[in-house]
C-alpha cells in the first residue's frame, strides 16, 4: 500500500507556533503511536513524536487514514479520504461520488462541521449542505449527480 504525505502546522492555543517540538501522531480515536516514515516508500522509519520544523510544520508519511496530534487539548486533524494516494493536504477530506445520487452521504470524522466545495462536471456547484452530527455532511441535488466534495475541518 503506498503511503501519503501529511503536512499540518501545528499552532499553541495562543497562534504561535509549535517550533522544533516533538509532538505524538495518533490514529483518530485511537491513543497508540501510528508507524510514520520520512518517505512515500516507507523504507526509513521516522520517529513518532514527529518533531515540527521552526515554523511549527509537521510532516510525515503514513499508510492512508485519519490522524490526529493534541497540542494543549486542541486536536489537529490529518483526515484523507482511505483511496487517495497523492500528497494529501490536512484539513481535507476529498470524498468521490462515482455512482448518480441526489443524497451524498459523507462519513468524514472531523469532529466539526466542515465548509464544502462540491464540483460536478468540474464546475462548481451547489447543493443543499446539511451536518447530521459532527462526523457526517449529507449534501442534496435536485437530481441524482456525480462529482467530488472537498470537505474543509
Amino acid at each position: 500500500m503506498p503511503l501519503i504525505k501529511y503536512m499540518q502546522f501545528l499552532t499553541f492555543p495562543d497562534g504561535n507556533p509549535v517550533d522544533t517540538l516533538p509532538y505524538p501522531v495518533m490514529r483518530l480515536g485511537g491513543n497508540a503511536l501510528t508507524p510514520t516514515f520520512t518517505d512515500k516508500a516507507g523504507t526509513t522509519p521516522l520517529a513518532n513524536p514527529v518533531t515540527t520544523n521552526a515554523v511549527g510544520l509537521l510532516t510525515f508519511y503514513a499508510a492512508p487514514g485519519a490522524y490526529v496530534t493534541d497540542v494543549s487539548g486542541h486536536l489537529f486533524h490529518y483526515a484523507v479520504d482511505d483511496d487517495e494516494t497523492d500528497v494529501a493536504w490536512p484539513g481535507v477530506f476529498i470524498h468521490t461520488q462515482a455512482s448518480p445520487a441526489s443524497v451524498w452521504t459523507i462519513e468524514h470524522h472531523f469532529g466539526v462541521e466542515p465548509s464544502a466545495t462540491v464540483l460536478v462536471s468540474a464546475q462548481d456547484s451547489q447543493g443543499d449542505v446539511s451536518h447530521p452530527d459532527s462526523e457526517t455532511t449529507t449534501i442534496t441535488f435536485g437530481a441524482p449527480v456525480t462529482g467530488t466534495a472537498y470537505l474543509r475541518g
